[in-house]
């Protein structure tokens, strides 16, 4: 338990200080830009977008006890260099109704055909009779039942599929068809028409799908990713499309970013791909609910209760 009188956060989203500001009265708020040494010396609580600030300025946050991420996924963080006593809280759940949002939206869209559609009526043609695929009775099997593979179930279930899936403790609140643990893999990715992938990147998870994993799945099966693209074997993936032209891929996440989309493979090229440039988070005012949900984790910390602890060692 601590008190608030006194404390000391820092932010590295100077444009929205005011709003941290509104959020966290009672505590002392300011941005890196124009927090002097003496300030950070005495920071209790980083609230940090990205790394490189936070490794830049953890040999002078000399009372630090708590980095809260804006992101939900922390595996941009270098846990080794973030010492034991410190605690870490991902941002999770922030925006988990869009990402889902946009999971459901993959899905529809790889089973309606859109994109093929619209690409042939852009050249003048009408193919209104090639069949598409309901949603009604197919098998969704969500990997990661946290909050955005929760989000998903409830958007699910107005199209009455039958939905699995899979969570680390192997249990849910929602009332879904089976649920599972890791062990269960094998099984959902075998008996499911379409796959999400809603679970966070660690050391456990990385490459979790690959060759082998996605023979399991039938052949036309969909494969969404809304969590981290890593977790896909790349040359796998890209492999086993262009094997099977009846799978379909459709990727809000990826191996490489930078300025450009460019990925060690083309899956730019292949027709039994849709892709979307990891934007499943941004939406209106996006920025603003990160914002909220990261301050109340802090008033949370701040009477001995924070959610969203990491546990470092999914990640050491």
């Amino acid at each position: 338990m601590y008190h608030r009188e006194n404390m000391k956060v820092l932010i590295n989203v100077c444009e929205y200080r005011s709003l941290f500001q509104e959020l966290l009265r009672g505590f002392e708020v300011k941005c890196i830009e124009e927090a002097e040494d003496e300030f950070i010396k005495e920071v209790e609580v980083f609230i940090a977008a990205g790394w490189k600030d936070v490794e830049r300025l953890l040999p002078k946050l000399k009372n630090l006890k708590m980095i809260q991420t804006l992101s939900a996924g922390v595996n941009h963080l270098h846990f080794d260099k973030i010492p034991e006593h410190v605690i870490v809280c991902s941002n999770a759940g922030a925006n988990a109704v869009a990402v889902a949002e946009l999971a459901l939206t993959h899905i529809l869209v790889a089973l309606k055909k859109y994109v093929y559609r619209y690409e042939e009526m852009k050249k003048g043609k009408f193919p209104q009779m090639i069949e598409s695929r309901l949603l009604r009775d197919k098998t969704v099997g969500i990997i990661g039942l946290g909050n955005v593979g929760t989000s998903l179930i409830r958007l699910l279930k107005c199209f009455s599929p039958k939905i699995m899936g899979i969570s680390r403790s192997g249990r849910t609140r929602e009332n879904i068809d089976f649920v599972g643990d890791m062990g269960d893999l094998d099984y959902l990715l075998s008996q499911a028409d379409i796959v999400v992938l809603a679970l966070p990147l660690t050391k456990e998870t990385r490459g979790l799908i690959n060759r082998e994993k996605l023979k399991l799945m039938k052949k036309d099966a969909i494969l969404v990713n809304v969590a981290r693209g890593k977790i896909i074997v790349e040359k796998d993936l890209f492999e086993h499309l262009k094997e099977n032209p009846q799978f379909t891929a459709a990727l809000d996440t990826w191996w490489h970013y930078g300025d450009e989309f460019k990925q060690e493979y083309p899956f730019e090229k292949l027709p039994n791909v849709l892709m979307t440039p990891h934007c499943g988070g941004v939406y209106e005012n996006f920025w603003e609910d990160l914002i909220r949900h990261a301050a109340e984790n802090v008033k949370l910390f701040y009477e001995g209760k924070p959610r969203n602890v990491v546990n470092r060692d999914d990640y050491l």
